[in-house]
């Protein structure tokens, strides 16, 4: 038997902004059907205003969710690391390194409010060299079948 991943404490707010959000969409195509060819869309529009507010709200739930949940590898709850005052030094940041952030953290982050754990880089696969290339003409191509 497989087994499962945690589930985090979002997972289903964050299903059902998607859930809302397909609808938002759909109802954004519908009022701009109904615009466009004259048609009354002021209950299409409506209906669209209650989805973004709905996906607004679920939003505003999903981040006091991650707010309250107990910090657990840079995700949610309150940093530990207390936060400095001051200017922060500028540190040369380039492709492929994290910044330190204002609680002395390096992190990067991976959702909207979520923070990939401290310390850790991603591994990437070094890339294949690609064959050189073979210019010049291209000989006369026969086939068995040609004849």
């Amino acid at each position: 038997m497989a087994q499962r991943a945690p589930l985090r404490p979002t997972a289903r707010i964050e299903e059902a902004i998607g859930f809302v959000g397909l609808f938002g969409v759909l109802f954004l195509g519908v009022t701009v059907f109904c615009e466009v060819t004259g048609r009354p869309a002021l209950g299409w529009a409506l209906t669209l205003l209650v989805c973004v507010l709905g996906v607004v709200a679920l939003d505003r739930w999903r981040v006091s969710v991650l707010r309250r949940t107990a910090s657990a590898e840079g995700i949610g709850g309150a940093p530990a690391v207390p936060v400095r005052r001051g200017p922060a030094p500028a540190p040369a940041v380039g492709r492929g390194t994290a910044a330190p952030a204002a609680d002395a953290r390096v992190h990067r982050h991976v959702g909207w409010d979520e923070l990939a754990p401290a310390g850790r880089q991603q591994v990437h696969a070094a890339r294949p060299t690609p064959a050189p290339a073979r210019t010049g003409p291209v000989g006369d191509v026969t086939r068995p079948s040609d004849g």
